[in-house]
C-alpha cells in the first residue's frame, strides 16, 4: 500500500510561479469566466519541524485545487476565489495539512480622477512545526498549528495618473485567531487596524516623489499579565521616490521613521529608521532582476516585546528557450529580538526551479531550496533541504 501511495504522488508539492507565464483559458458563466487549475506535486524535505537534534526527513505529496471567477466590464474588474492546499507526509503523518483560502478583489476605475479597489480574504491556514510561535519546539506540537485569518481593505485614488499630483487613501482591518487554546498560545490573537495613505507628485515624466503616512494599531485578545498587555501603535513617515528611468528598470526607494508604541508602561518602545527598496531590472526582454529590502517590526512569536527585521532578497528568471526557464531566488533576514531579550537570529535561504512550459496549459518545475537559521540561541539552529517536482494544469 505505501508503493501504491508513493507511486499516486510521483506527479502530485509545491506549486511555484514560473517565468513563462500560462495563458489560461476560462469557462464562460454568462458575465463571469471561470479560470480552474490544479496543482499536483512531490517533494521530499531533509528537516520538516526544522529541529538542531530532532530531524525528521520525508517525501510529501501536495495537492492545490484552485477556482477563479473573473468579471471585466470596461476598466473595471471583480474577482472572486477559493484555494485548497492539501499535503500529506509520508513519513511524518502528524505534518499533514488543510489550508483553505477565499479571497475577492475589486477595482472600479470611476472616471478619470477616481479610483477604488476593494480586497477581501479569509485563511484557513497553518504555522508549520517548527516554525513562528515553535521555532526550536516542533517536536512538542502534535500537529501544524493552525489559524484563522480574516481581513478587509480599500484604497481610494483621487488624482489622474498623469496629472503632477495624486493620492491614495486606504483603510483596512485584520484578525488572526489561533486554535490551540492554552495560555501561552492564546497570548497572539489580535486585531490589527491600518490607516494610511500615499502622496504622488510628479518631477519627471516617469518618476514621482513619494510622501507616505502608516498607522497601525495592534489590539491582542488575552494578555497573560493583564496589566502588560503587547498592544501597540506603529507610526511610519517615509519620503520616497518611485520610477520607471527606462523599459529595463522600474522601482522605488523610501526612507524615513518607524515608531512602535506599546500601551503598557512595562514595554520597551521602539523608534527608528525605517527604509525600503526595490528594483526590477531587465537587460534583456526575457531576463529579470527583481531586488527587494527593507527594515520591519514584527509582533514577537514567544520572546521580547516585538522583532525587529532588516531583509534582502534577489530572484532572477531567465528564459533560456522558448518553453525553458529557470527561476533562482535568494534571501537573507536578521531578526533582534528586544524588550529583554538578547536573541538575534540570522536566517539564509536560496533556492533554484527549472520551468518547462509542457503545452500552454501545463507548466512542469523541478526545484531544490536550501534554507538555514544561525542564532546566538544554540538550539535553534537548524539546516533544511527541499527537492520538489510539481505541475500546474489549466484550461
Amino acid at each position: 500500500m505505501r508503493k501504491l501511495h508513493v507511486a499516486a504522488a510521483i506527479c502530485s508539492v509545491f506549486i511555484g510561479k514560473g517565468v513563462l507565464a500560462q495563458e489560461a483559458a476560462g469557462i464562460d458563466l454568462g458575465g463571469f469566466e471561470l479560470y480552474p487549475s490544479l496543482g499536483v506535486g512531490l517533494s521530499h524535505d531533509s528537516n520538516v519541524i526544522r529541529s538542531e537534534d530532532n530531524e525528521i526527513d520525508s517525501w510529501a505529496s501536495t495537492v492545490i485545487p484552485e477556482l477563479v471567477l473573473v468579471n471585466n466590464y470596461g476598466l473595471n474588474q471583480i474577482q472572486v476565489g477559493y484555494r485548497l492546499t492539501r499535503a500529506d507526509y509520508f513519513d511524518s503523518t502528524d505534518d499533514d495539512y488543510t489550508d483553505h483560502l477565499f479571497f475577492a478583489d475589486a477595482a472600479f476605475d470611476l472616471n478619470v480622477r477616481n479610483r477604488l479597489s476593494l480586497t477581501a480574504n479569509y485563511e484557513d491556514g497553518h504555522d508549520a512545526r517548527g516554525t513562528s510561535f515553535s521555532i526550536g519546539r516542533g517536536e512538542q506540537l502534535s500537529s501544524p498549528d493552525t489559524y484563522k485569518n480574516s481581513s478587509v481593505s480599500g484604497t481610494y485614488s483621487y488624482g489622474a495618473l498623469s496629472s503632477k499630483g495624486r493620492i491614495d487613501l486606504t483603510a483596512g482591518y485584520s484578525t488572526v485567531d489561533y486554535d490551540i487554546d492554552t495560555d501561552a498560545y492564546r497570548t497572539r490573537d489580535r486585531k490589527t487596524t491600518n490607516l494610511a495613505s500615499t502622496f504622488y507628485y510628479q518631477v519627471m515624466p516617469a518618476t514621482d516623489l513619494t510622501f507616505d503616512v502608516i498607522y497601525n494599531d495592534i489590539e491582542y485578545d488575552f494578555a497573560i499579565d493583564p496589566t502588560a498587555p503587547l498592544d501597540s501603535e506603529e507610526t511610519r513617515l517615509l519620503v520616497g521616490v518611485e520610477w520607471e528611468s527606462t523599459a529595463q528598470t522600474t522601482g522605488y526607494a523610501k526612507i524615513g521613521n518607524r515608531k512602535k508604541d506599546f500601551k503598557a508602561e512595562g514595554r520597551e518602545n521602539f523608534s527608528g529608521l525605517d527604509w525600503t527598496l526595490g528594483v526590477i531590472w531587465s537587460p534583456l526582454t526575457y531576463s529579470i532582476v527583481d531586488i527587494t529590502a527593507f527594515t520591519n517590526t514584527n509582533e514577537t512569536n514567544g520572546e521580547g516585546d516585538f522583532i525587529e527585521t532588516n531583509t534582502y532578497r534577489v530572484t532572477w528568471d531567465h528564459e533560456w528557450l522558448e518553453r525553458v526557464s529557470t527561476t533562482v531566488r535568494a534571501s537573507y533576514s536578521e531578526d533582534k529580538y528586544t524588550g529583554g531579550s538578547d536573541r538575534v537570529d540570522d536566517n539564509m535561504a536560496f533556492g533554484f526551479s527549472l520551468n518547462y512550459q509542457m503545452q500552454r496549459n501545463v507548466l512542469v518545475q523541478l526545484g531544490y531550496d536550501y534554507d538555514e537559521r544561525d542564532s546566538n540561541r544554540d538550539v535553534i539552529d537548524y539546516d533544511r533541504s527541499v527537492f520538489s517536482l510539481s505541475m500546474r494544469v489549466t484550461l
